[in-house]
Formats: C-alpha cells, structure tokens, sequence
C-alpha cells in the first residue's frame, strides 16, 4: 500500500509539472521548474521591458510621450509638444509635472532648447530637466549635433533672484516623496548679489526634502556684494552737566542751607547728580553730600562732599569721577546659517554706551562764629552755605556694527534634502564681499563747575565751600566689524551630499571681515572674522532645530 501511494503521488506531481510547463511555453518567458518532486514549484517573473523614456540623457530617444518640449521661440499657449514647444522653462516644468490636459498622464520631464533662458525656475522633485537640445534642425532635439551637447547647453540666467530651486515635502507631492530629479545639460548662473539680502549669489537652492542629480551641468555663483559700514554715533558731544548752585551767605540765616543739587537726565534714564552743598551753622558748618552716580572701582577722584567748618576751616568737594570709556566692540564671529531663502550672516557687535560722569561733591558749610569772628550780633548768626556739585555729562552712544558681506555659493542644500554632483559637472562659488567696518563712538558730554560757597561778611566770617565739578561723560564704544562673505560650492545642513571624483566642485575667494570701527588698517582690533572659503561646508541648524 505504501509504495502505490508514493507511485501516485510521485504520478500527480508529474502531472502538475506537465500542466506548469505548458503554461509556461504558453506564456514565452515564464517558466516554473523543481530541483526536487518534493519542493514546491519556483516561477520566474520576467523583467519589466524597458521604456523608450529610459536611458542617458545624451543618448535616450526624445519623444513627445516622454516628456515637455520647451524653446526660446516656442509660445506658452502651445501643448509643449515637439513640433509646438512652449516658450518657458516654468510653464513647461508645470505641463510635465501636471500633464498636457485631456486626461494625459504627467510626463515629469521637460526637454529644453541650448540657449538663455532668463527666468527663476522652481522645480518639484521628481521633474527631470534635460537641456542642451539640438532645436535648429526642425524635430531632432538631439543632445548632440550641431550644438555640441554640453558645450551650448540650456542657460538658466535671470537678472535677479534664485535661478533654479528645487522643491521637495509637501511642493513635491505630485512625484512622490523619495523621486528624485534627473538635471542635465544646463548652465545655472547667479547675477552679482541677486539673492534677497541683496548682498548674496547662490544658483541652486535645495528646499528641505528635495532630491536632485546634477549631470554634465554647470552650476556657477555670481560675486557678492561688500556689507555696508555700521552707522556712527552723533558727531556732536553727548548732553553736558549743568553748574553747581551757589550758597548763602554768612549771617543771612540762623542755619543758612546748603545749595540744592543740580541732575542731568541722560537718554537713558541715568542721572548725574551734583552732591548738596553743606548747611552753614553758628558754631559749625555742615559737610557737603557726594555726587552721584558713584563711580565703580575707587578712583582718585570720587564726588566726595567737602567737610564743614569746625575747629578746622571747611573743604571744597571733590570732582566727580569721569565716566568710563566704553570699549571698542568685538568683530562678527562664526559662520551663520542657511534659510530658504539663502545666506544669514553675522553683523559686528554694537558699540556700548559710556560711563555717566558723576556729579562733583557739595562744599562743606561755614560756621558764623569763631573766637575771631562773628555775624553782627543784629543779625543771623549761621555761617555760609556750601556751593552745590556741578553734574556731569552724559556717555555717548555706541557705534552700529558693521554689516556682514554676502556670500557666493553654487549650490545650497538644506534639511533633508540630498544632492549629488555627477560626472561632467562643475560647480563653482564666486567672490564673497567684505564685511562692513565698525561705526564709530560719540563723545560723552562734559561736566561742569560745582557752585560757589556763600560768601563772608565784612566783618571776618569764613566763606563757605565750593562745591566740586562733575565728570565727563565716558565716550561710546566703537563697533565691530562685519563677517566676511563665504565662497563655497556647496554649502548644506542637515542635508547628503555626493559628489563624483570627476565632477569639479571649487570655492572662490571668501571677503576679508569689517574692521572694527576707528581702528587703523595693521589693527585687528574688533576686526570680524574673513569668510570661509571651501569646496563643501556643512553648517550647523539652528538650536531650535536640533535633536534633543
């Protein structure tokens, strides 16, 4: 019984691999096979056969099936076919993303004549763009020919602006997510400081999640444009101080007050106040009050108030200390970051404010009798009064920073997006500008003269005290230089970058930093760092785009 059954299952076996065999030759290249009776039947599926679209874009057939046909002499309100080209790149990147209408599928492709086309295009991921096309021989549209392929190729050229972006996310939805465009056969150019920024030329933007291949192509920044200098501080002094008040005089009052402080209110709010000339007594002088603002540190000169009169004679105040130079600025630092709409730099710092003079010490008060002299006895008997700190001037304003130069870059990639630079390319940064120099500080504004102590009588009373003069104002910083201008061939964040050994990606010359803002030309004093020049620099995101 045992060998029956193997016998008819080896007998069914054979049948089905009869009934495979035939389906087989039915269906020419399929076939299913065993190695064993006991293993199940392996099919092979054939190969997809190859698309008249497919191939090398110097070699594949150009067929309307396949792709928009676009010329300098075309007219926009043709279908973009061969025989009816369009007239634009954009329009026709739009038919081949969109389809023709009447229900034809998108052909994501657009073949293009060799010749200037002077507009900003935005391509879709996933949209080819084939350039170089032979256009003078009627319906060839060859890579070849008389035009010689690469060397007349599709000039993307506009007067300003990007010119050519490439979109990826949600702007490359209508070819899917990972498609990738194929660029062939064009010639990108940047004007001179056509970005936004208006200092800036970069040819090729990359919007994050955008993919693209650049083949037998040059892709070529312009020059940037220098950063204009950080405005100066006024020209004119910062405010001044204003003169003490005077004292009273002796045996005009049984206490004679002392003289009441004079304030400058600078722009900012801070006061420079005169210190209050000391009381004059019968017996004893009041001391005189210390100017404000105090000084930082403990310089000789403090605003301190003048004693009274006492055993010994009174004492003037001092002067008030001068408020503090601001420092010259620091130079623009690192290398800054990249945004769809290109280069952000960095400025020189601002220049600080200087110091507020302070306001000088009142003058110690008189006394109106001593075992010499004495008031009349018909009159007061307090001794004079003090005069009054002078206040100080105001610091001056900083100087601005200067202003970072643009950059020249060839291609920008940014996050998510990946570019690789095949064979036959060149990509090639341009001259970065110089940043801005510095601004310069204004001057603070000068103090003035304390007052007068009030004045003795004929009879031999002692003066009081002169109150002292406020400081001058500290003189606001200058500022820093701007950054220099990068030159990269590529520049990206976040983004995969291939490029080919016999593709040919070079910098330029990177801009020199601002100087910083009064300084001589051998200083390096808040002088801004010079620009980077390299074949490929990977930026850093922004903080708020960063994995935690």
């Amino acid at each position: 019984m045992r060998s029956r059954s193997v016998g008819r299952g080896r007998g069914v076996l054979r049948s089905l691999a009869s009934i495979a065999l035939g389906l087989a030759g039915a269906a020419g290249s399929t076939g299913c096979y065993s190695d064993s009776c006991a293993d199940a039947y392996l099919c092979e599926v054939p190969p997809p056969e190859p698309s008249p679209c497919d191939g090398h874009p110097a070699t594949a057939l150009a067929l309307d099936m396949c792709g928009v046909f676009v010329s300098a002499h075309g007219d926009d309100n043709s279908p973009g076919t061969k025989e009816a080209p369009v007239r634009t790149l954009q329009h026709a990147i739009g038919l081949a993303a969109h389809g023709r209408g009447s229900g034809q599928r998108p052909t994501r492709r657009v073949y293009a004549c060799g010749g200037l086309f002077e507009e900003e295009i935005a391509l879709p991921s996933g949209v080819d763009l084939w350039g170089g096309r032979l256009c003078d021989g009627g319906d060839d549209w060859s890579y070849e020919g008389s035009f010689g392929g690469p060397n007349h190729p599709t000039i993307i050229a506009p007067p300003g602006g990007i010119p050519l972006r490439v979109l990826g996310g949600d702007d490359a939805i209508i070819a899917g997510d990972d498609a990738t465009s194929m660029i062939s056969g064009v010639r990108v150019m940047a004007a001179d400081a056509s970005a936004s920024d208006g200092k800036s030329s970069i040819a090729m933007i990359l919007s994050a999640g955008a993919r693209a291949i650049v083949r037998e192509s040059d892709i070529l920044a312009g020059d940037a444009r220098d950063g204009k200098p950080g405005e100066d501080a006024l020209s004119f002094r910062a405010n001044s101080g204003v003169v003490g008040n005077n004292g009273a005089d002796a045996c005009t009052a049984d206490v004679a007050p002392g003289a009441l402080p004079v304030v400058t209110v600078c722009d900012d709010g801070i006061e420079s106040r005169g210190g209050y000339g000391g009381d004059g007594g019968p017996d004893t002088g009041d001391d005189g009050v210390s100017g404000l603002p105090e000084p930082v540190g403990n310089p000789s000169n403090r605003g301190l108030g003048g004693s009274g009169a006492s055993s010994m004679p009174c004492t003037p105040g001092e002067d008030g200390a001068n408020g503090a130079d601001a420092e010259r600025a620091a130079g623009a630092a690192g290398a800054g970051l990249l945004d769809v709409d290109g280069w952000v730099g960095v400025r020189g710092e601002d220049g600080k404010k200087g110091g507020v003079g302070q306001g000088g010490g009142g003058g110690g008060g008189g006394k109106g009798r001593d075992s010499m002299n004495a008031c009349p006895a018909s009159r007061s008997q307090g001794g004079a009064s003090g005069g009054a700190g002078g206040s100080g001037g105001c610091g001056g304003k900083g100087g601005k920073g200067g202003d970072y130069g643009g950059a020249s870059i060839a291609i920008l990639a940014l996050q998510g997006s990946a570019i690789t630079v095949d064979a036959g390319s060149k990509v090639l940064g341009g001259k970065g500008g110089d940043g801005g120099v510095g601004g310069t500080g204004q001057w603070g504004g000068l103090g003035f003269a304390g007052g007068n102590g009030g004045r003795a009588l004929l009879t031999g009373t002692a003066p009081a005290c002169d109150g002292g003069g406020g400081g001058n104002g500290g003189r606001g910083g200058d500022a820093g230089g701007g950054l220099g201008g990068h030159s990269l061939g590529i520049g990206s964040v976040g983004a995969s970058v291939a490029i080919s050994e016999h593709a040919t990606v070079l910098p330029g010359q990177a801009g020199k930093g601002g100087l910083g803002g009064n300084a001589a030309e051998e200083s390096n004093a808040g002088q801004g760092e010079e620009g980077i020049a390299l074949f490929w620099y990977r930026f850093e995101a922004p903080a708020s785009e960063q994995p935690l």
